[in-house]
């Protein structure tokens, strides 16, 4: 069971995303929001080609609707991503850069928490991700 402490009244709940490269021996911690709205998880470009990815050849193309408008981006198959005490490997992940000034670096998206039975409670400021 992966379990994690929230604020809960923060305007987001903010969480580590653990992302691993391409040969799943190095790996970058990002800040991310958990996005129950969000189909997928996203993380920076810059990141996904720091950890050895190829965004010339990414596996699809998407349009994403932003707050700013649509705009093109980015889905890779990631090796391995770790939120909340628990790991999922070879998940796709969309590359998408935030604005200048974001207090995230990406999001949390269904398409990891869909692998769990998933609880959150505000009284208690407490996820916890249960396998099935």
């Amino acid at each position: 069971m992966g379990y994690v402490s929230f604020n809960p009244t923060g305007e987001l709940i903010v969480l580590r995303l653990t992302v691993g490269d391409i040969n799943a021996n190095n790996f970058r911690n990002l800040i991310v929001a958990l996005d129950t709205g969000s189909s997928n998880t996203s993380i920076p470009t810059r990141i996904a080609s720091d950890l050895g990815y190829d965004l010339s050849n990414p596996k699809q193309v998407i349009l994403l609707t932003t707050g700013s408008g649509i705009v093109p981006a980015k889905i890779i198959t990631a090796r391995k991503l770790t939120a909340i005490g628990e790991s999922i490997e070879n998940i796709d992940v969309v590359c998408h850069d935030l604005p200048f000034g974001s207090t995230i670096d990406g999001v949390l998206g269904l398409d990891f928490l869909s692998h769990f039975n998933l609880n959150i409670s505000f009284s208690t400021g407490t996820i916890e991700l249960h396998t099935y």
